[in-house]
């Protein structure tokens, strides 16, 4: 049993199959959601499950966090990976939620090993972060800049979420933005 879980973790961390890997139009590399199913699938023997936790809406965007639960196929053991996604919304639902959906368990399903694709693209992951020079916003531009949000707002979930930046001048605005989305 000892030799099999060694076999077992040594082929969770083989590179993935070259003939399913993808390339987006940024040059990074992908497995495709089809793929990963599949691989799970074979795999556990079946033995897997995925949930979305939450999900976050925005104008534009959507962000997404979620578990799986795999059977350890040697010994039996339920084991957990958490991942979470974001996307740019393009205003099908009908695909954009899938879509979300597909990105939370691929961030899911790397966190089990290289042959999931957690090592793709690793180059660019690892490379040292550029160093940020952080220049003091004019605060009369931000406000405006917040207080636009609120105005455009259609959302409450994504309303209340400005409600820890919001500045003091602009609560008056954010409660009567927040009565008339709460009607």
């Amino acid at each position: 049993m000892n030799e099999q879980l060694k076999q077992f973790i040594l082929d969770m961390n083989q590179d993935p199959d070259a003939t399913a890997t993808r390339k987006n139009d940024d040059g990074s590399l992908y497995l495709p959601i089809s793929h990963i199913q599949t691989l799970l699938d074979n795999v556990f023997l079946g033995q897997w499950s995925f949930e979305v936790t939450t999900t976050l809406f925005g104008r534009k965007w959507a962000r997404g966090s979620g578990v799986m639960e795999i059977t350890n196929p040697f010994t039996s053991e339920k084991i957990k990976r958490g991942g979470d996604a974001g996307i740019i919304l393009t205003g099908n639902l009908r695909t954009d939620s899938p879509r979300l959906e597909a990105m939370i368990l691929l961030s899911c399903a790397k966190k089990l090993g290289r042959i999931f694709g957690r090592d793709l693209n690793r180059t660019k992951d690892d490379a040292p972060l550029p160093v940020a020079k952080i220049e003091r916003t004019d605060p009369t531009t931000e406000e405006k800049r917040m207080q636009i949000l609120i105005e455009e707002c259609n959302d409450i979930k994504e309303l209340e979420t400005y409600k820890l930046v919001i500045p003091q001048n602009l609560k008056k605005q954010y409660q009567s933005k927040l009565k008339q989305l709460s009607v």
